[in-house]
Formats: C-alpha cells, structure tokens, sequence
C-alpha cells in the first residue's frame, strides 16, 4: 500500500469516528488525523473537589454540568460552562482537556491547543490531553512536536494503544521511518490483545520492504 493511499484512508477513518464522537468528556474520542481506533482514551476525570469560589457552587458540580451539556449535544453552552469554571478554577485539568477537545471539533486548533498545553502543565500526566495535542501538531505538520507529544503519553502509561498507533502513523506516513512504524504498530496490536486488520495490512506491507528496512537501520533509525 502506497503512503498516499495509507493516507487517505488514515483521512477516512478519522472522519467516521469523529462523527460518532459527540460527548468528549464522557465517551471515547478520537483526534483528527493520526487515528485512534480499537482503544480510544479514557473519559477525563472530575476535578478533585474544590471549594467553592466566590460563593459560588464548587468545581466538581459545574464540571458535570457543563459535561451534561456535552452529551445533549449542545458544544456552545458547553464551552461556554466550562470557561467559566476556568475563571474560577483555572488549574482544573479536566476542564482544561474538555475545553480543549471542543475547540478542537470545531476546528478552533490554537485555542485548543492552549487548553491542552494548560491542562498538560497542570497534570503532566493526563495522556488524553497529551495524545490530542500530538494529533493537532501532526494535523499543523509539526511532527516534532506531535512524536514529542505521543512518547510523553507513553512515558506516562506505557500501556496507552492510542498513543502508540498515532505514533507509528506519525513514522510510517509522515516521517518516513519504517523501522520505527513497525516498532510502535507491533507494540499497538499486543497492547490492544488482539489483532487489527488494517493495521496487520500495514504492517505486511512494510515488512515487504526489506531495503528500505534495511536502509533506515543503517541510518540509527528504529530505535
């Protein structure tokens, strides 16, 4: 399969699960362009209980609020509850992740991704926030950053298939390193306990191509 084809079809996948995704914080999602797709990432947790701000009600109540609106399909109120959660409680990574992803499915990628590089600050260990900021470098052609974002979430939970397909994609398609895509693509299909066809397909298919396998070792590639 050519990388251009491979691709498209990366493209195609992308847009069907993004269909489907309309509750971020609730049910699984996935990020426009790298894929993610037998293991999406978990729901983002409820903020630790705060206490209220100003008199107003605490964080934990106004979050599930503006999650419920989430799920009713309603994005703008949505946004709008959890920005003002975030003027009170600006350090809550949850919100900040939610936020994030909504901006992000309306195609709004700088505010997205500064909600997510705040929510990354306030919680170096939230990989659901990790793994949707390598998909908007990598949409933005920054493959630097998006490897970056993608090795972070694996640090962090070894055992996060999203972040280990997204980076073999990232190797294989964007980056031109077979070896690499191989390594990450195997580790996805024995993470997720099962096999994956259209990755198994992919997977073939560079191991049919022993030379450029051969050539990206020569060059240190495939660590």
């Amino acid at each position: 399969m050519t990388p251009s084809i491979k691709a498209a079809l990366v493209a195609v996948i992308a847009t069907a699960l993004l269909a489907g995704c309309s509750a971020p914080a609730r049910r699984p999602v996935a990020p426009r362009g790298p894929v993610e797709r037998a293991t999406l990432p978990a729901p983002v947790p409820a903020p630790i209980l705060a206490p209220p701000a100003n008199g107003k009600p605490p964080a934990d109540e106004r979050f599930r609020n503006a999650l419920g609106l989430m799920e009713d399909h309603r994005p703008q109120e949505a946004q709008a509850a959890l920005q003002s959660l975030l003027k009170d409680y600006p350090d809550l990574s949850g919100p900040l992740t939610d936020a994030g992803i909504l901006y992000a499915h309306a195609r709004q990628r700088d505010k997205a991704l500064a909600h997510f590089e705040r929510a990354i600050k306030a919680n170096p260990a939230n990989v659901v926030a990790l793994n949707w900021s390598g998909a908007l470098y990598r949409e933005a052609g920054d493959h630097a950053r998006a490897e970056k974002a993608w090795q972070q979430a694996l640090a962090v939970k070894p055992d996060y298939p999203a972040a280990a397909l997204n980076l073999a994609i990232l190797y294989d398609v964007s980056m031109r390193r077979p070896a690499d895509a191989l390594v990450f693509y195997r580790r996805y299909q024995q993470l997720i306990g099962h096999e994956d066809l259209i990755v198994t397909a992919w997977v073939r298919d560079l191991e049919g191509r022993p030379a450029q396998l051969a050539s990206a070792a020569g060059d240190g590639v495939g660590r």
